[in-house]
């Protein structure tokens, strides 16, 4: 199918409609890890393009307020990126901000196709990050980075004996509860099953320790986010057999029904598992490179430990020392 495309491309391949472009490495992605790779690559006066895909600067665009980044108390997460975004130019970076369609990572030359440009290079590093899993919750994208947040390590500190409400099951869910245990006031925890998906030994770590400050509302959904055009006052939650409509005000919600890293299009061409991008992570100057030589995946679309935005940004420091151990190998410089 991939092959029958791009032989597709190739006859129907009009120049005046895109461009051929090459560079000695291509970073996909602008979010803190490619960024920072891209920032000790170009300082290295290495041939470099950075193509942006369609959101520059990635999921902290949707932070309202970041309070962990070292040297900055508080600072929105769109600024931050910003910042980032601004000193990339600043060192005259060649960007485009532009969407891949397609990629060829199995034969050489290495190539992919985006709405704008046909791009050759030697090296790539892949950041494209994740993406929220999407249920049909009517107004959610409108109060996310608001009072609704998808990080309980990030957030909440800003829900401070406060009461939320939590949306979510299985063990991510409840390792978040855990960390807001001893700071959130109150817990109501909304499930669409009707038994929870983790450890039994968990669960009665969280009766034992907070039995007075959560409740449960199982075998239900939640239909609809509804506040002003600043924040989320309440939600809806619609129960699976009665169909009852109940109405729950808060002060915080968090979203805990995980991420997806955005890897389907390097499907069949780099080994994925659970849709995570496999790094060799092993010797020395190979932590960042993928199943294939002179290819690297940093940031969220490979971590699926940590997915803190510092985190993210270091595993761009590395790639960096990964990619020009191989890169003098290979130009013999």
């Amino acid at each position: 199918m991939k092959k029958n495309f791009f032989i597709l491309f190739l006859i129907n391949f009009d120049s005046n409609m895109f461009k051929i472009k090459y560079s000695k490495i291509l970073v996909l992605g602008s979010g803190p890890s490619g960024l920072t790779s891209s920032l000790y690559i170009i300082r290295s006066n290495i041939n470099l393009i950075i193509v942006t895909g369609n959101n520059i600067g990635g999921q902290l665009n949707n932070t309202n307020i970041v309070e962990n980044w070292p040297s900055i108390k508080s600072i929105k997460g769109s600024e931050l990126m910003k910042n980032f975004y601004l000193q990339i130019l600043y060192f005259n970076a060649e960007v485009y901000n532009d969407e891949i369609n397609y990629l060829n990572l199995l034969n050489k030359p290495l190539m992919s196709v985006g709405f704008l440009n046909f791009y050759y290079f030697n090296f790539l590093i892949i950041s494209t990050g994740c993406k929220y899993k999407i249920f049909n919750y009517k107004n959610q994208f409108k109060y996310i980075g608001k009072n609704i947040s998808s990080c309980a390590v990030c957030d909440s500190n800003f829900y401070k004996n406060k009461n939320i409400l939590i949306i979510g099951n299985g063990d991510s869910c409840f390792e978040n509860i855990f960390y807001l245990i001893k700071i959130i006031k109150n817990i109501l925890l909304i499930c669409r099953n009707k038994i929870f998906k983790t450890n039994y030994n968990i669960i009665k770590k969280i009766f034992l320790i907070m039995n007075d400050k959560i409740k449960f509302k199982m075998n239900s959904f939640l239909l609809e986010f509804v506040g002003d055009d600043y924040l989320l006052f309440y939600v809806k939650i619609k129960n699976f057999f009665n169909f009852n409509l109940n109405i729950y005000f808060l002060e915080g919600l968090f979203l805990f029904i995980g991420n997806i890293p955005n890897s389907n299009k390097f499907f069949g061409q780099l080994k994925i598992n659970k849709n995570f991008i496999l790094n060799k992570k092993k010797f020395l100057y190979n932590y960042t490179l993928t199943s294939i030589n002179q290819i690297f995946s940093i940031g969220d679309v490979q971590d699926f430990l940590y997915k803190q935005a510092v985190t993210s940004s270091a595993s761009g420091c590395f790639s960096y020392f990964d990619l020009i151990n191989s890169y003098k190998k290979y130009f013999n410089v």
